[in-house]
């Protein structure tokens, strides 16, 4: 039987790319929607079982619209899950979501919400399906005479007519209760013959090694299972002998070339006569897990590169202080200043978002041109930029562009998008700050955009550049300074002005970087 596929509904090209990725390695028939009418027009036919919606500015209306769509008829067994800020959630629900993603979606989580909603719909259907099987059964009548039965079945026959019934039931019940306990488990669990040949697969195996069950059973897989450690490999294979239990982490690599890390366990399984009849293989995807435990030793690792220099310059300073004539005291004292204020720098970038995830920094808006708070901003690095020998050039608007922000915050976030631009733009190198208005489906927007002509960001990490602390391998490798904060932050002070951040890029050419903020807020 043939699931429905998941459709995703957003604007944004990068993004509807990044989630189509992420669910077709899980085998997920999946279409990336950029407009309602593109999604109406392929649900004519083919309506989805789910549809992964986008939520983009302005709210009220992209709410107005998920209302719309779920009332129309095509939609009736479709599940719409909505992906936003965690301020809509509520409002998502009253709109008629069926669920909610807070935004940057947790890879794990997407996958898992999505399978578990396709699995619904499978079971739904296979419900469907028994039931009008059962009711043609019932309708073909009573069935032969007592007397041209077997003894048996004769017996049966005089016992009272629900017994059967419910026996089969109890049986049915008992077979539905294992297979949904397989079918739901999140590890992928296979039944392995002593040769190596797999007899059975849940679905999550399905979605571990991105095949279709189809092609998994039946396969003769490598057996014993290898590992990229000899050592690890001789001990699954002494395991599989002695038949015992064995337990570890092994790296995978599937037929597509993906690379996964995997908690493994592989059991025997024994017949009456105490044979062993096959393996239980059961495995979990690890790899975000490991991912998170390497983003954490390298920030560790970037934090105390970024305050073991200050510190060691303070020693010095402090040292040289001690030594100096008075004369030099004064020089001493300004470079005791400047390492203090990157070291406190450093640590008011983790404070600072802590404050912001309690919710502790309160928004005071005003109104204010747009173009006179981003000019302070550019005066404010103009000197940084110098430094570097990079030019840095701003591009108003010819009507003022008011509207009611926080100044600080704003100011904040621009500013962090102009740091990164001097930091990753190379002597010689141009940036350019440019404000106006744009009409982008769904609204109008105020854009404050930092253009720079610097290394440029990789496609693969251009999703990730908003998450904390990640910095990829060809930047800690580059010698710039950072823990993988900036943007973090950015994007949280412009998500509390109801705005969102973009990023286009190409690697030796560049990135660009746009603010959009809903006209609504304007005076």
């Amino acid at each position: 039987m043939n699931a429905l596929p998941v459709y995703i509904l957003d604007k944004d090209p990068a993004v509807g790319e990044w989630i189509l990725n992420q669910l077709r390695e899980i085998a997920v028939e999946v279409m990336w929607m950029p407009t309602i009418a593109d999604l109406l027009a392929s649900s004519e036919e083919r309506p989805p079982a789910v549809c992964l919606v986008a939520l983009r500015p302005p709210v009220s209306q992209a709410l107005a619209l998920i209302t719309e769509l779920t009332q129309e008829p095509r939609f009736a067994r479709s599940v719409f899950i909505l992906m936003g800020p965690g301020q809509y959630k509520r409002a998502a629900f009253e709109a008629g979501a069926d669920d909610y993603i807070t935004t940057p979606p947790d890879v794990i989580e997407l996958r898992k919400r999505v399978r578990l909603y396709l699995d619904r719909f499978e079971l739904e259907q296979r419900v469907m399906a028994e039931t009008r099987i059962s009711q043609e059964i019932q309708a073909l009548g009573e069935g032969p005479r007592r007397e041209d039965l077997p003894p048996a079945l004769a017996e049966l026959a005089d016992a009272p007519p629900m017994t059967l019934l419910e026996h089969m039931a109890g049986l049915m019940n008992a077979k539905d209760r294992i297979e949904g306990v397989l079918r739901f488990a999140g590890d992928a669990i296979c039944l392995i013959s002593p040769d190596g040949i797999v007899q059975y697969a849940n679905p999550a195996s399905e979605r571990l090694l991105g095949q279709a069950m189809d092609c998994i059973v039946g396969r003769r897989i490598q057996w014993p299972p290898q590992s990229n450690n000899p050592m690890i490999s001789r001990q699954i294979a002494q395991a599989v002998e002695d038949a015992e239990t064995w337990r570890g982490d092994i790296q995978l690599t599937l037929d597509s070339g993906r690379t996964l890390e995997t908690a493994t366990t592989l059991t025997p399984v024994f017949t009456p006569d105490n044979t062993v009849s096959g393996f239980v293989l059961i495995q979990r995807d690890i790899t975000q897990r490991r991912a998170l435990e390497t983003l954490k030793t390298n920030f560790l690792a970037d934090a105390a590169m970024e305050m073991r220099t200050p510190v060691t310059n303070i020693k010095m300073r402090q040292y040289l202080l001690q030594q100096a004539p008075p004369d030099q005291h004064p020089m001493h004292l300004q470079s005791l200043e400047r390492e203090t204020e990157r070291l406190s720098r450093l640590v008011e970038a983790m404070l600072e978002l802590s404050r912001l995830d309690s919710g502790t920094v309160e928004l005071n808006l005003e109104p204010i041109d747009l173009n006179r708070l981003v000019a302070d901003v550019v005066v404010r690095y103009s000197p940084a930029a110098e430094d570097k020998g990079v030019t840095l050039a701003l591009t108003r608007t010819e009507k003022p562009l008011e509207t009611l922000v926080d100044t600080g915050q704003l100011s904040r976030a621009v500013g962090i998008l102009v740091d990164n631009a001097i930091q990753y733009t190379p002597d010689a190198g141009h940036i350019e700050v440019h404000l106006g208005r744009e009409t982008w489906t769904g609204g109008a927007f105020l854009t404050i955009q930092v253009k720079d002509t610097g290394m440029g960001i990789e496609d693969e990490t251009l999703p990730h550049v908003f998450e904390r602390f990640y910095r990829s391998e060809r930047v800690r490798n580059s010698g710039i300074r950072g823990v993988g904060l900036g943007l973090a932050i950015a994007s949280e002070l412009v998500k509390r002005h109801n705005g969102h951040i973009t990023a286009e890029s190409k690697v030796n050419a560049g990135s660009t970087f746009t603010i959009w903020l809903q006209t609504q807020n304007e005076k």
